[in-house]
């Protein structure tokens, strides 16, 4: 079971000792209280006034402050493996979530899958390192999942100047979007090395390059496409109609593991490549809510309910995820990827066919959730870097 932090519930009113003691005039609790209020007041005004005026000395250390509170040691010190959802949103717009990403740490590798739109910024707030990325994994090529890549390339090259291009894994496919994106980044390069030159921006960190792999039709092929020391990176095939080829990914590191579908609908592909995983990230749509957003949509004058209809038939089910989880021994299951998008509110409706079938810990993930793997131990510790 995943440690959670939870807030301590608000304890209840206490009754009236007694009928208050009044007075012609101010109470002494009214003068107290207005006398507070006026201290308060005058406290927020001159905050408020020295906040609109800081000195030059203040504003320098604020900003050194800001820009110094990297993450890479104050987080990652321990030996575990890292999973954070840096995207967690879906096609249909939410204010809240941007495209899908996960980055995985373990060791010195730092993994990031997929690129969704808005992702690349999501994740420079993690405080990571951009240039330090160790390799970027496609799972399949809807514009969902790779919108970012531009941008990703790009923070990779200029934030740390990196000297050699991004390495880009996906299946067949992967070759052409990498050389689109290289292509329209052309003139960014030739204006930032200009601009900056060489030392700052060396030539040839820019970009990415790519490498195919090839899993076949097989729904159940799978096959190790990344190693670094510890580090072990498996590509499996899922079932994304109409999308072929996809994939997901499992990442193991000394003795844990977490599983990443990709986009899926339910297969036993998806059962015997999380068989023993500490953790499993899946993709998600409730077919109950999204219905009901078609059916709404019917007399509107745009797509939405012919979408909101026509995606059922490409994401897996909550409940399937957690069967899923529940039949490969999962202890936590992190849904991402969320359609249709819905406040807090609907949270526990949207889930609660997965938590009725499933008894290990399931959630909602967030842009910034993070779940630490200790080595050598079965603890999963959830935490939220975006407070």
């Amino acid at each position: 079971m995943a440690d959670v932090k939870r807030k301590d519930e608000a304890p209840d009113p206490q009754e009236d000792s007694g009928k208050e003691t009044r007075t012609k005039g101010v109470s002494r609790r009214g003068f107290l209280i207005g006398a507070g209020m006026g201290v308060s007041g005058l406290l927020v005004a001159g905050g408020t006034h020295f906040m609109n005026n800081l000195p030059d000395v203040a504003v320098e250390r604020l900003l050194q402050n800001a820009f110094a509170s990297g993450r890479d040691a104050k987080h990652f010190e321990d030996d575990a493996l890292y999973v954070i959802t840096t995207g967690t949103g879906a096609p249909l717009p939410d204010p809240l979530r941007v495209g899908p990403q996960a980055v995985v740490i373990a060791g010195d590798q730092m993994l990031v899958f997929d690129a969704g739109p808005g992702s690349t910024r999501q994740l420079s707030l993690t405080g990571l390192n951009l240039s330090s990325m160790s390799a970027l994994f496609l799972t399949h090529y809807h514009s969902d999942h790779i919108s970012d890549l531009g941008e990703l390339m790009l923070q990779h090259w200029a934030s740390g100047g990196a000297t050699e291009p991004l390495p880009i894994y996906g299946p067949p496919g992967v070759e052409e979007v990498v050389a689109g994106f290289t292509a329209a980044y052309q003139l960014d390069r030739s204006y930032r090395i200009a601009h900056h030159d060489e030392e700052v921006v060396p030539p040839s960190g820019f970009g990415g390059v790519a490498h195919t792999f090839d899993l076949g039709a097989d729904l159940m092929s799978s096959a190790v496409v990344y190693e670094a020391g510890d580090v072990q990176v498996i590509a499996f095939n899922v079932d994304h109609p109409p999308v072929v080829p996809a994939v997901g990914f499992r990442v193991n590191y000394k003795g844990r593991s977490v599983m990443i579908t990709g986009d899926t609908i339910y297969s036993d592909s998806l059962i015997h490549h999380a068989m023993g995983a500490d953790l499993m990230v899946s993709d998600s749509l409730n077919h109950k809510m999204s219905q009901a957003i078609s059916e709404a949509g019917k007399d509107m004058d745009n797509n939405l309910s012919s979408v909101t209809e026509d995606i059922q038939e490409s994401h897996i089910k909550p409940e399937e995820a957690a069967l899923v989880a529940r039949e490969a021994g999962v202890p936590v299951l992190l849904i991402t990827h969320v359609l249709p998008p819905v406040p807090k509110l609907l949270i526990n409706p949207f889930l609660r066919d997965a938590r009725a079938i499933y008894s290990g810990e399931v959630r909602m993930a967030n842009d910034g959730t993070m779940a630490k793997l200790p080595v050598n131990s079965d603890q999963i510790i959830i935490s939220e870097l975006f407070g």
